[in-house]
């Protein structure tokens, strides 16, 4: 295999993103303003001598006073953003929805009334598409295309393109790189060779429509009975593991495409699979903090974008809700702890660890006051956003915990460019 070229990324960046962002949201206030309601709219190898029972503490704090510089100029351009939304769209923009089969049980690959008529009510933050989705390459851009065109504020258009066996792009008549399974490209001992798999597969995914890839996977490879991670991780080193789902993350940051790290707190020391049970994790904080957790600390410090979470229990940390509904994880543990400031956004909701316990909208509701910023796949989505409507219009949500995550989401759109108005599809 060709080696990548190196990929050069230039940290002076990110003390201006913050800056770059609050821009973006102001030109995002004029597009929400300005779009008619006739307009559809359419990113150094760790030293390993450093004490490992200790996560980088001071870049934690950095990463803090970096934030605070700008919060007041953030929390200044949030309620011209938020205010110019009705409940409605806000309720809709938390959430991620997949059509993978119609109501009569074919593929969804082309817009259609059905799916038009659910995103035009709904009106989506976000779409990840899957296997069932994608034909080949003139067929899903032009799927894309008119996804964003349904939309008045540009959607996220997501995909899991990990590489190894978590892969949408490659079958039938698809012409996308081919990447072999994290495990194997750990063995790599070049980062830019890591960092250049990224841009290759967002270069690509850019090419077809896609904006968004949920990978790449942070958790480590410490239990070989796993049944769902194993491969998926890039090694059994935390320290590892971190610098490379990074460096791939940086990579397809360069083509414009969102990396969302997962699945955190960490997935890969657990015997069961939650897509079909609930799953403890019964370490201690201090073993978390030793391995789980090293490599979404390093990409906090790199400042990626965006966190997926695991479904998993985390007694160490709340006996009672999975990390995905769990404030004292998310709010106490990613937020104020590990000083993580951007969008937050769950598994598959439609997984067992989930439904066997909580009903869609229940869980949809708790996730959001836990801190949460996007629900992925909600099982029921036009209940779902009914129901979380009524929940901030009786005060089960409140209304600035809703606003707090679609600001988040609206900056992130922004800071990626996702803030166009699309001329009106004619057809």
């Amino acid at each position: 295999m060709t080696q990548p070229k190196m990929i050069n990324i230039k940290r002076g960046r990110k003390k201006n993103r913050y800056v770059i962002s609050i821009l973006c949201c102001m030109l995002l206030l004029i597009f929400l303003s300005g779009c008619s309601k006739n307009t559809l709219d359419s990113n150094e190898e760790k030293d390993h001598q450093k004490t490992e029972t200790d996560l980088p503490k001071a870049s934690v704090e950095e990463k803090k006073d970096e934030y605070n510089e700008h919060y007041q100029e953030i929390q200044e351009t949030k309620e011209g953003i938020v205010e110019s939304m009705t409940l409605e769209e806000k309720a809709g923009q938390v959430l991620m929805l997949a059509f993978r089969n119609d109501s009569e049980r074919r593929p969804v690959t082309h817009m259609n009334k059905e799916l038009e008529k659910i995103i035009t009510t709904i009106k989506p933050g976000g779409v990840i598409l899957f296997s069932e989705n994608i034909e080949e390459e003139e067929q899903v851009k032009i799927f894309i295309q008119d996804l964003q065109l349904s939309a008045k504020i540009p959607m996220f258009i997501a995909v899991d393109e990990e590489g190894g066996r978590v892969s949408r792009l490659t079958g039938k008549n698809m012409d996308f790189p081919t990447l072999p399974a994290n495990r194997y490209l750990g063995q790599e001992k070049e980062i830019g060779f890591i960092q250049g798999t990224g841009q290759q597969l967002g270069s690509r995914m850019k090419e077809l429509g896609f904006n968004m890839n949920m990978a790449p996977v942070a958790d480590v490879d410490s239990n070989p009975q796993n049944p769902v991670i194993g491969d998926r991780s890039f090694s059994s080193d935390p320290y590892k593991v971190g610098e490379m789902a990074t460096a791939q993350a940086l990579g397809m940051i360069e083509t414009g495409v969102i990396p969302v790290l997962k699945h955190f707190p960490g997935h890969g020391d657990t015997s069961e699979d939650t897509h079909f049970q609930q799953v403890v994790l019964p370490h201690t904080k201090e073993r978390m903090h030793n391995v789980e957790l090293i490599p979404f600390q390093k990409g906090i410090a790199e400042d990626l974008p965006a966190i997926m979470t695991a479904h998993i229990m985390v007694p160490a940390y709340d006996e009672h809700y999975p990390a995905t509904l769990s404030k004292e994880i998310i709010e106490g543990l990613l937020r104020q702890e590990m000083g993580f400031r951007g969008v937050v956004i769950t598994d598959a909701l439609d997984m067992a660890a989930i439904t066997e316990s909580w009903d869609s909208s229940q869980a949809a509701i708790k996730a959001l006051d836990a801190g949460v910023d996007m629900l992925l796949m909600p099982p029921e989505p036009e209940k779902v956003h009914k129901e979380m409507i009524e929940a901030v219009r009786e005060g089960r949500l409140k209304e600035e915990r809703l606003d707090e995550a679609v600001l988040r989401i609206l900056e992130l759109k922004a800071s990626f460019g996702l803030t166009s108005c699309p001329l009106q599809n004619d057809k």
